[in-house]
């Protein structure tokens, strides 16, 4: 049931929504490391109990390892975004590493998406509502996708 109403969500871009779309993820491809790091950076400070699956010595921006995991987010949700009539598809091992081996706690999901956007939309002079309002779609089906294997 809960695959079928994912593979659903899949469907919903429309090609506006995929021209709105494009041109954040080559900027996200281009600065995958800065834009993590300050993602994932804002989202320990605002919700530090999502630190607590981490190693980490440096919780900022600069920290080392902050700054590989937050390209590692970023370049997931950029590979992710050239497949979306197949997002579904397209992150399943990574729903089922988080979901069954990770044990991530799925709130942790929306929040750092948050975060991405409150990134973005500080360091974009044109970051319209349109595209907001696009890139959250994108960003909600993908938490989704990767809560699924809680169930």
């Amino acid at each position: 049931e809960s695959e079928r109403v994912t593979r659903a969500a899949t469907m919903i871009f429309t090609d506006n929504d995929k021209n709105e779309i494009m041109p954040i993820i080559k900027v996200l491809e281009q600065n995958a490391e800065k834009l993590g790091a300050e993602s994932l950076a804002r989202m320990f400070a605002l919700y530090p109990g999502s630190k607590v699956y981490f190693h980490f010595e440096d919780f900022s921006a600069a920290g080392p390892k902050v700054k590989k995991h937050g390209a590692k987010v970023i370049g997931a949700i950029t590979k992710a975004a050239h497949h979306l009539d197949d997002l579904h598809g397209h992150l399943e091992g990574l729903a089922e590493t988080h979901g069954k081996v990770l044990l991530v706690d799925p709130q942790n999901f929306p929040k750092l998406c948050q975060c991405i956007e409150v990134t973005l939309a500080s360091h974009l002079t044109e970051f319209l509502p349109s595209t907001h309002c696009s890139i959250d779609k994108l960003l909600t089906v993908i938490c989704q996708i990767l809560s699924s294997r809680y169930r």
